[in-house]
C-alpha cells in the first residue's frame, strides 16, 4: 500500500472513532437529563397565572348621603371593604362631634350616642386599600323632627321582688303606631327558662306574660332600647330603660265560694288554710285569677271610692289592719275581726275576702305584688282590666294579640 492510501485509511478509522465517542457522550447527556433550557416563549393557557392587582378600598356609609328624616337613635356606621379604617368623624353642622368606636378589626365604626332631632350631620371616613390608594367618603344627612316623644313607664319597679304571676307592663306616654317595631325594642331575659310574649292593650300599653307562671326565685331583666327610634306617625322613643326584678317564692291561694275556704300554697306545699267570708248576694265577689296589687297596713276601706257614699245605706268607711288589693274596683283580701263567726260559713262582705286578723297578718308578712289568688264559684266573673287581669286569657288567646 502506498503512503497516500495508508493515510486515507487511518483518517477513516479516526473518523469512525470520533463518531462513536460523540454518540456515547450524547447518550450520557440524555441519561443525566442535561438538556438545554428552552428559550422563553409566549404564555399559553396552561402556563403560570399572573398575580391579581390589589383591590382598591371601598367605604360604605350609613345613612346614605342626602338622607332626610333619619331616626336619631339609629346607629351611624362606616364600613371598610378591602382595607381598614384610618379615621372616622361625625359632627353636627355647628361642629359638635358625636363619639363612636371601631371594632377590633378596624373595619366598622359605629356611633355610640343618639343624635339630636332636626339637625344636619356629616359623616367622614378615610381608608387606604391594599393598592396603597387613599379613599375618603362623606355622607351628609338630616335627622327627623319628632311630633312626640314616648317615655316608657314600667311595672314592676327596678329591684322589686314580685310574685310569680306578675306580668311586665310598659305604659308609653304617647301612642305607638308601629307596634311590631316597638316590640323588637323590648327584650325580656330570665335566668330560668320561661316562655312569654307581648300583648297590646290599646296604642300606649303593652304587657309581657309568660305561658306559665314565672319560675320562683328567678331574675328577670327588661331592656328597653327606644331612645330616638321611630315608633310610627312621628312618635319617637324618649329614653332607654333597663329594669331588673326578682320573683320570690311561688305563693298561690285558691278560694272556693262553695267551701268558704282559702288554701294557700308556697312552692307547691299547703302552708295555710283560711276560713273566708266572701261578698254577700247584693255585692258578690268576682271569680277569676287575680294578682295582689298592693300590700298595706293600715288601710281605710271607703265605699265612696267605687260610687257608694259613706253616709248612704250600704256605705262604709272602716280602717283595717291588713289589706291586699286584688282589683281596681275595690276587691281586697283583708282582716275582718267583725266577721270571724261568719268566715267559713256565710258571705257577709261588700265583695272582699274577709279573713281573721291572724291569717291576714300572714299574708301581709309573706306576700308580694304579683302573688296569685284564684277565686271560683261566685257566679260573677272578673271584668277585663279590673286590676292585673292578664291571666284571664288562655295562652293561645294571649298570643293572638288582638
Amino acid at each position: 500500500m502506498s503512503g497516500s492510501n495508508r493515510e486515507r485509511g487511518q483518517m477513516q478509522v479516526l473518523g469512525r472513532r470520533t463518531q462513536i465517542v460523540a454518540g456515547i457522550l450524547a447518550g450520557l447527556a440524555l441519561a443525566a437529563g442535561c438538556t438545554a433550557a428552552p428559550e422563553p416563549g409566549p404564555a399559553t393557557g396552561g402556563g403560570q397565572k399572573t398575580a391579581a392587582a390589589p383591590a382598591p378600598a371601598t367605604l360604605d356609609l350609613g345613612p346614605k348621603d342626602g338622607s332626610n328624616d333619619v331616626a336619631p337613635g339609629e346607629p351611624v356606621t362606616a364600613t371598610a371593604g378591602g382595607s381598614t379604617l384610618s379615621e372616622v368623624t361625625l359632627a353636627a353642622a355647628d361642629g359638635t362631634a358625636v363619639p363612636g368606636g371601631m371594632d377590633a378589626a378596624k373595619q366598622r365604626w359605629t356611633s355610640s350616642k343618639p343624635l339630636e332631632y332636626r339637625t344636619k350631620y356629616t359623616l367622614t371616613a378615610r381608608s387606604v386599600g391594599a393598592d396603597g390608594a387613599p379613599v375618603t367618603r362623606t355622607s351628609t344627612f338630616t335627622t327627623a323632627t319628632a311630633r312626640a316623644q314616648a317615655y316608657p313607664s314600667v311595672i314592676p319597679l327596678d329591684g322589686e321582688t314580685t310574685g310569680v304571676g306578675m306580668p311586665i307592663t310598659v305604659k308609653f306616654s304617647a301612642p305607638v303606631a308601629d307596634k311590631a317595631a316597638a316590640e323588637k325594642m323590648l327584650t325580656v331575659t330570665s335566668d330560668k327558662p320561661a316562655t312569654g310574649a307581648w300583648r297590646w292593650f290599646g296604642d300606649d300599653e303593652v304587657h309581657y306574660r309568660t305561658k306559665e307562671y314565672w319560675p320562683a326565685y328567678s331574675t328577670i331583666t327588661l331592656d328597653i332600647k327606644i331612645a330616638g327610634r321611630a315608633l310610627g306617625n312621628g312618635v319617637f322613643g324618649k329614653a332607654d330603660r333597663k329594669i331588673t326584678f326578682k320573683t320570690g317564692p311561688s305563693i298561690i291561694s285558691k278560694v272556693s265560694d262553695h267551701e268558704k275556704q282559702m288554701r294557700t300554697y308556697k312552692d307547691g306545699q299547703l302552708v295555710l288554710t283560711s276560713p273566708v267570708s266572701l261578698g254577700k248576694p247584693s255585692a258578690r265577689s268576682v271569680s277569676g285569677t287575680m294578682l295582689i296589687m298592693t300590700v298595706q297596713s293600715p288601710y281605710t276601706m271607703d265605699s265612696s271610692t267605687y260610687g257608694v257614699p259613706t253616709d248612704s245605706p250600704g256605705g262604709y268607711r272602716t280602717t283595717v289592719k291588713y289589706a291586699l288589693r286584688l282589683t281596681n274596683s275595690g276587691q281586697f283580701l283583708h282582716s275582718a275581726p267583725w266577721s270571724v263567726r261568719q268566715q267559713g260559713r256565710t258571705n257577709t262582705s261588700h265583695g272582699c275576702l274577709n279573713v281573721s286578723v291572724e291569717n291576714a297578718k300572714w299574708f301581709y308578712e309573706n306576700s308580694h305584688r304579683g302573688d296569685v289568688v284564684v277565686v271560683t264559684d261566685t257566679g260573677v266573673d272578673l271584668k277585663p282590666g279590673d286590676g292585673w287581669t292578664d291571666w284571664r286569657f288562655s295562652w293561645e288567646e294571649w298570643q293572638k294579640k288582638v
